[in-house]
């Protein structure tokens, strides 16, 4: 078989798991892989359909789906995932967006609406940098010396991994910095400078869905602040601050992340009723 007979979805590394009414449908951050979702995947097979999916230039994607012009926004992600859900033909979704798949996640939902049930924002920020009355997390000269180390091909998998995990990496989480080092450099640029150049918060009063927004108080992305700002800022939005540290806390803290995730499904459900 070759390439041009595969699916997007087979070209994608995509997984279901489970069957249910509803759809989870799981995307990853930077540098990421689906594996991060896991303990997801285990927690709610059994009432749910499960898809899983590696974002182009990350994990299993192949790597010809990656473009630099089309993946130097999140538009082209975006449009990324409209074509999976479209092709599985997927129906009833809650997204689960980790990191810069939460903004990707909102534009998908825009834009296939009738698709979608609701979101849970995992570590979301729609604008990195700090203005003059937002804080974002980072100032434009540590993002700019973050740029120097991908293009100089220095230790930015380290740096990265730090922001991501917030505390060493022990055994269980040597996969997240084993998935960083994967990445090619070229990928790693392109897609940083969409991250941290991009500004979705004129998108967030639009949201048609109710968001569950999840974070650690404890993250080197996101700050408290984003978390509240995008509480107030989306027309339908819960806060749940969780326990422990890092960005990925739906990997790190699974069993608190799944609770949360849980009491919010059952409160969507009896909002259609």
């Amino acid at each position: 078989m070759t390439v041009l007979d595969l699916t997007f979805a087979q070209r994608s590394s995509a997984s279901i798991t489970g069957s249910g009414p509803q759809t989870l449908l799981c995307a990853h951050g930077f540098c990421s892989h689906q594996g991060i979702f896991r303990h997801q995947v285990a927690a709610f097979a059994q009432t749910h359909r499960i898809v899983t999916y590696d974002l182009a230039g990350f994990g299993q994607s192949d790597s010809d789906l990656w473009r630099a012009e089309r993946h130097q926004r999140f538009e082209g992600y975006a449009a990324d995932m409209v074509r999976l859900i479209d092709e599985l033909d997927l129906r009833n979704i809650t997204l689960l967006g980790a990191s810069m798949s939460a903004m990707i996640g909102l534009l998908a939902s825009l834009e296939r609406p009738e698709r979608f049930d609701a979101l849970v924002f995992i570590g979301a920020n729609p604008r990195y940098l700090n203005d003059a009355t937002y804080k974002g997390g980072f100032e434009r000269g540590d993002v700019d010396s973050f740029y120097g180390l991908i293009d100089g091909r220095q230790d930015w998998q380290g740096t990265l991994t730090g922001i991501l995990l917030n505390q060493p990496v022990s055994l269980p989480l040597q996969e997240i910095a084993e998935s960083v080092r994967g990445v090619k450099p070229e990928v790693a640029g392109v897609v940083a400078r969409a991250i941290f150049e991009s500004d979705y918060r004129s998108l967030l009063s639009q949201a048609r869905h109710p968001v569950l927004v999840t974070q650690t108080r404890a993250d080197s992305a996101v700050p408290e602040s984003v978390a509240l700002y995008l509480h107030r800022s989306l027309p339908n939005s819960q806060l749940a601050f969780l326990p422990g540290v890092g960005h990925i806390p739906n990997f790190t803290e699974p069993e608190v992340f799944n609770a949360a995730v849980k009491q919010f499904l059952v409160q969507v459900l009896q909002g259609q009723d």
